[in-house]
C-alpha cells in the first residue's frame, strides 16, 4: 500500500482543514501520517482517526532563519526513515521547507497545496520581505510533481514570476467544506438581536478593526444588533491585535469576544450574517466556507480568495476592502431584510453543495495522485 504523508503549518490546520482527506485516504488503504506543529491540543484527536501524528518545529514568524533551517533539517530526516511514496504540504512554510527537504531527501512525488500567501504579499508588506519569499518558492517549488491554488489571482501571479508551469499547476474550491458536518440549523435564529458574527484569527489584516468601527456606526442607527468574534489571538503573529483592545471594546459594549472554539457551529448557529472584512492575501476562507454551508449569509470584501466564497447580491454581500461605511451599509441592508437574509443562506447552502463540498476537492486531490502513478 502507498504512503503519503500530510504536513501542515500545526495540528489545528491538519484536523480542521485535512481531516475528511485524511480520512478518505485511510478509507482507500493508505498508510497515511501527519505532520505540523504540535502544543494546541489537536494531536490526540488526529491519532484517534488511526494516523500517527508527528510535531515538526513550525516558527509562525514570517522570518526566522535559524527556526527554517532546524524545520529543514527535521523534515529531511523524517523523509528519509519514513521513505513516503508521496508528501503533501499545506500552508506558507510546509511548502517551502517541505519541498525543498523532499527533493534532497529523494521522495518520489511531492504536491503542494498554496492555501494564500499572507501578508508577505500584502500591499503593507516589506518589498525586500515578498522578493526573499518569492526566491524561496521559485528553489522549493522547482521540481514539485503539482502545485494547487485556491484561486485564480495566487495561482497566475506565480506563473507571471516563472514560480510554476501551467501544466503542473490546478485550483481547488478552497480546503472544502464538510456539508454534511456543517448543516443549517433546525431553528432560525431568534428575532432580536440581529447577530453580526465574524470567525477569524484575531489578525489586523483580517479587518478586525473596520468590524468594530462599522459595528460602532450600525448601532447608532440600530441599537437592537449584536456584534461578535470568534477568533483565537496568537502573539508570535506581529500584525496580532492587542488583547487590551478587545477587553476594551467589549467593556465599551460595541463588540463580545468570544474567544477560541474547538467547535465554531454553535456561534455561526446563532449568528444572522457573518462578516469578514478581510485584507489578507486568503486562499479561500474557510469561514466563510462554513458558514454559508450553515445557511448564513454573507457580508464580505471583493478581495482576493474572498469573493470566490460569495456570489455578490445572491449568497451575501462584497464590500470594498478597508471601507468601513460601505460595510456598515451593507450591515444595515441585511439587518432591514430579514427575508433577503433567508434567501441569501438558501442559496449560500446550496453553492457550497455545487461548487464546494469537501467531497469534490479530495476527489480532485485523488485524481493527481492517481495521475502522478502512485
Amino acid at each position: 500500500m502507498p504512503k503519503i504523508l500530510l504536513v501542515s503549518r500545526c495540528a489545528w490546520t491538519l484536523y480542521n482543514f485535512r481531516r475528511g482527506q485524511m480520512s478518505a485516504l485511510l478509507a482507500d488503504g493508505v498508510t497515511v501520517l501527519g505532520a505540523g506543529a504540535g502544543g494546541d491540543g489537536f494531536e490526540p484527536r488526529i491519532e484517534a482517526l488511526g494516523i500517527p501524528f508527528v510535531p515538526l518545529p513550525v516558527d509562525k514568524r514570517a522570518l526566522n532563519p535559524l527556526a527554517d533551517l532546524k524545520l529543514l533539517w527535521r523534515l529531511y530526516r523524517w523523509y528519509r526513515q519514513e521513505r513516503p511514496d508521496i508528501v503533501h504540504h499545506f500552508t506558507i512554510k510546509p511548502v517551502i521547507y517541505g519541498s525543498i527537504a523532499a527533493r534532497l531527501a529523494g521522495v518520489p512525488r511531492t504536491v503542494n497545496t498554496v492555501t494564500g500567501l499572507g501578508f508577505v504579499f500584502s500591499d503593507g508588506a516589506k518589498p525586500w520581505l515578498r522578493r526573499l519569499v518569492e526566491a524561496q518558492y521559485r528553489v522549493a517549488l522547482a521540481k514539485v510533481h503539482y502545485t494547487f491554488f485556491q484561486n485564480n489571482e495566487d495561482r497566475d501571479l506565480f506563473l507571471k514570476q516563472g514560480l510554476v508551469t501551467p501544466d503542473k499547476t490546478g485550483l481547488l474550491p478552497g480546503s472544502g467544506v464538510d456539508t454534511e458536518h456543517f448543516l443549517p440549523p433546525a431553528s432560525a435564529p431568534t428575532p432580536t438581536p440581529v447577530t453580526f458574527l465574524m470567525v477569524a484569527r484575531m489578525l489586523k489584516d483580517k479587518g478586525v478593526y473596520e468590524f468594530v468601527e462599522a459595528a460602532r456606526k450600525v448601532r447608532a442607527l440600530a441599537p437592537d444588533t449584536r456584534f461578535q468574534l470568534l477568533g483565537g489571538r496568537d502573539e508570535r503573529n506581529p500584525r496580532v491585535v492587542p488583547k487590551e483592545h478587545l477587553e476594551e471594546w467589549q467593556q465599551e459594549g460595541v463588540v463580545e469576544w468570544l474567544g477560541e472554539a474547538s467547535d465554531v457551529r454553535g456561534a455561526i448557529g446563532e449568528s444572522d450574517v457573518v462578516v469578514l472584512p478581510s485584507f489578507y492575501r486568503e486562499g479561500t476562507p474557510r469561514s466563510l466556507l462554513e458558514s454559508a454551508a450553515m445557511g448564513r449569509a454573507i457580508i464580505t470584501t471583493d478581495s482576493i480568495g474572498c469573493r470566490e466564497a460569495v456570489e455578490d447580491g445572491v449568497t451575501g454581500l462584497l464590500v470594498p476592502v478597508k471601507d468601513v461605511d460601505a460595510l456598515a451599509k451593507a450591515m444595515l441592508s441585511l439587518y432591514a431584510d430579514p427575508t433577503g437574509r433567508r434567501s441569501m443562506g438558501v442559496a449560500g447552502r446550496a453553492k457550497m453543495l455545487r461548487e464546494f463540498d469537501e467531497r469534490l476537492v479530495i476527489q480532485k486531490i485523488k485524481q493527481v495522485y492517481a495521475k502522478e502513478q502512485l
